[in-house]
């Protein structure tokens, strides 16, 4: 009997948590991500993304959850906030939703960049990191003469 409940309330609990995953917004992952991203939590990153989860930017395409844990990895030092890149420096300046998308638009220095994520089965199934101004690092341009 006792065996019987726990196994009925292990149900009713993992039920539960899949209820709340699906009535989260698009705009809560988004959220979630940029404040895990501003503390370099790379562990609470990634925890949003599904096992086979594609992130699309500048550098690439990165395919899995395993590989895209090791490319933020590399952003942020030994847990800490990232010091250089694109991530150094950011300011949102706007989160929105489409349907299943959400949306942040962000800038860092002279880096403006919007992110879509798409979310599926309360995962992110995809990010694609659109960019506009100088590469992270690159130079300033020389004056015009």
């Amino acid at each position: 009997m006792l065996k019987t409940s726990l196994v009925a309330a292990a149900a009713v609990f993992a039920l539960a948590g899949a209820a709340s995953a699906q009535t989260l917004q698009p705009t809560d992952f988004v959220h979630r991500h940029m404040d895990a991203a501003a503390q370099g939590d790379v562990d609470a990153i990634v925890a949003d993304y599904a096992d086979d989860a594609v992130t699309i930017t500048a550098n690439g395409v990165t395919v899995g959850k395993a590989a895209i844990r090791a490319s933020f990895a590399r952003m942020f030092p030994a847990g800490g906030r990232a010091t250089a890149g694109p991530m150094a420096g950011m300011k949102v300046d706007k989160v929105w939703q489409e349907g299943n998308v959400g949306l942040v638009s962000w800038e860092a220095g002279p880096v403006k960049g919007t992110d879509a994520f798409v979310i599926k089965d309360g995962k992110i199934q995809s990010q694609s990191v659109f960019l506009s101004g100088p590469p992270a690092g690159a130079p300033p341009a020389a004056p015009a003469k």
